[in-house]
């Protein structure tokens, strides 16, 4: 009896058992709303991913010129003045004056957003005891430097007027004697651009310059139509480019040691 009950079982289930199996595949139709739901949700995390980027991109631009802003309140501390843009006497720029402070790190230099090939230490050149931008190897690149100092103010949107300098500290010529902008001449420190991303050198529009020039006007490829701004009392933001150049009260009186508007200068 045990014997057939075994059997009996093993029959039972040998019947249950399926004779194979048989997987259904997908048909055409399943398959395209499968890539169209794909192609929806990547349309629509796309575009975050790209501002995601762009913004960590402007953060770490923000930080550099944090540093750089930091760097030059101390060289104003030790020195009680600002430094020239060029003072071709000591073969130095804005940026080698503040060098110690910041380390003279070339990433703090480099603004991630940047597409000039050459990084700072080849981006400029001596030639004659003046400072050139090293030119760009092929007309479809770009070359210069991250960051531009506001050496003119207001001045600097009229090339007749650069000698009646209101920024921070203008060019000097081998053996020309120019005293530095003392720190106290600075009006309002919270409210006046010490340095910026850089602008094209005017005439030059793949060459971006270590001097801040008004006649010229910030990339709108770098930060998504915006501009870092770095103060004489080191604080940093992001404004947009329009407000950097626009000839409104407001942004005349803060490219100015002054703080004033000098509406005699023109754009």
């Amino acid at each position: 009896m045990l014997t057939c009950g075994v059997n009996q079982s093993h029959r039972t289930a040998h019947r249950s058992r399926p004779t194979g199996t048989r997987r259904r595949a997908f048909t055409l139709i399943e398959l395209l709303v499968v890539i169209a739901i794909i192609a929806i949700l990547a349309g629509l995390l796309l575009p975050t991913l790209g501002r995601a980027k762009i913004a960590a991109k402007n953060t770490a631009c923000k930080n550099n010129m944090r540093q750089l802003s930091l760097a030059l309140a101390m060289y104003v501390g030790d020195h009680s003045a600002y430094p020239h843009a060029v003072d071709a006497n000591i073969t130095n720029t804005w940026y080698l004056s503040i060098g110690p402070y910041y380390g003279f790190s070339s990433n703090a230099m480099m603004c991630p957003t940047f597409p000039g090939e050459w990084r700072i230490e080849n981006a400029v050149v001596w030639i004659h005891g003046n400072a050139y931008h090293r030119g760009p190897s092929t007309s479809n690149k770009v070359a210069g430097v991250s960051y531009g100092y506001n050496g003119f103010g207001i001045a600097s949107a009229d090339s007749t007027k650069w000698l009646g300098s209101f920024g921070l500290g203008w060019t000097v010529n081998a053996g020309q004697f120019t005293p530095a902008v003392k720190d106290a001449a600075v009006k309002s420190p919270s409210e006046m651009i010490a340095m910026a991303d850089s602008f094209p050198q005017p005439g030059f529009t793949n060459i971006y310059a270590f001097l801040l020039s008004l006649s010229s006007q910030p990339s709108p490829e770098r930060h998504n139509g915006g501009c870092n701004l770095g103060f004489a009392d080191g604080h940093v933001v992001t404004d947009k480019n329009r407000n950097v150049v626009n000839n409104s009260e407001h942004n005349r009186r803060r490219w100015n040691l002054d703080h004033e508007p000098h509406f005699e200068i023109k754009f």
